[in-house]
């Protein structure tokens, strides 16, 4: 990175980078004024999600700015699916360091630009500051969805199946061999893992197809134990999960069979995106079939049931002790 004095002014910098971002919606009026007007379809209604990324705690600088662009966005557009909405548009604010240079933000906003077709969403404001501290980018996703079909944490009921998408775990892995081996060799060796790591998928064509179907939704965020205590907690309810039932990448797979211990990562671990959601028993043939419409895999862990807290069950069926219960900021 390089000193600031080869970026525009601020106006200027928006003007370059971030009105293309906005043109194709008349309601952000080239970013011009301080507001920007959004009209959802008849019959639906707006949701909101923000999320910050702060480097060195979300991200590492010397990832690329086009990836971090990319996670900035893809972390807000997961809460939207989670919730069962389909994005519309974006807020965005960047609070930026002396040394991040004009070449950094032109890649940030090319990532920007390739994930807004690539979700069909759009910039509609934001802000621009600097700041004596690190890096820190906030972006709020803004979706719709019919009114009254928000899929809350708080449905869950005692004999719904818990189900989750894709694999578990290969981001908080990919974070324990950054300490034991570095990343540098991490990426060399597992590169995979830190694809997940550095760039989630959300699962934005599943989350539409869960409403009117899960009782209740998150997506993992803080890690699958913590996220799964928050549908608890919210719902009244408990949970029971076995532990072989949690679906693993292969390359997770194959590192476990050495290190049995990371399994505490694989359940505590967090940055995974995928949708963890609940739904009644009798719906389960239904579940499949918009996993195979969404092109997404979906595995039953376990069940609600109504003693409070979340247990795993380990492969002999024994109560497995959680060491990580889950990323907390403080």
């Amino acid at each position: 990175m390089s000193d600031r004095k080869n970026r525009p002014s601020e106006f200027d910098l928006i003007e370059k980078l971030f009105v293309p971002l906005a043109k194709s919606h008349a309601g952000a009026a080239a970013l011009k004024d301080d507001c920007a007007t959004l009209i959802v379809s008849s019959g639906y209604e707006a949701l909101y999600s923000m999320d910050t990324l702060v480097a060195g705690v979300h991200f590492f600088e010397t990832d690329p700015a086009d990836l971090i662009a990319k996670k900035l966005l893809r972390v807000s557009l997961s809460d939207l699916a989670a919730s069962g909405g389909v994005a519309k548009g974006y807020l965005l604010a960047l609070s930026l360091p002396v040394d991040i240079s004009y070449e950094w933000l032109q890649l940030f906003v090319g990532g920007l630009s390739e994930d807004q077709s690539k979700y069909n969403i759009v910039l509609l404001g934001g802000d621009t500051t600097t700041t004596a501290g690190p890096l820190t980018l906030s972006l709020t996703a803004i979706g719709e969805i019919p009114i009254g079909a928000v899929v809350r944490r708080s449905g869950a009921t005692t004999g719904d199946d818990i189900y989750v998408t894709g694999t578990i775990g290969d981001a908080a892995l990919a974070l324990r061999l950054f300490d034991e081996l570095g990343r540098e060799e991490t990426q060399t060796n597992y590169p995979a893992l830190c694809d997940r790591f550095v760039l989630p998928r959300p699962r934005t064509r599943l989350g539409p197809l869960l409403v009117g179907l899960a009782s209740a939704c998150i997506d993992i965020s803080d890690g699958l134990h913590a996220d799964l205590g928050h549908i608890c907690g919210a719902s009244g309810v408990g949970a029971s999960v076995l532990q072989a039932e949690i679906p693993v990448s292969s390359v997770a797979a194959d590192i476990l069979r050495d290190r049995n211990h990371f399994w505490q990562a694989i359940i505590g671990g967090g940055d995974d995106y995928e949708l963890l959601f609940t739904v009644a028993p009798e719906n389960s043939e239904k579940v499949q079939r918009i996993g195979r419409e969404a092109g997404v895999s979906i595995t039953r862990i376990g069940s609600i049931v109504p003693e409070s807290g979340v247990s795993i069950l380990d492969f002999n069926g024994k109560p497995l002790a959680i060491e990580n219960v889950g990323w907390q900021h403080f």
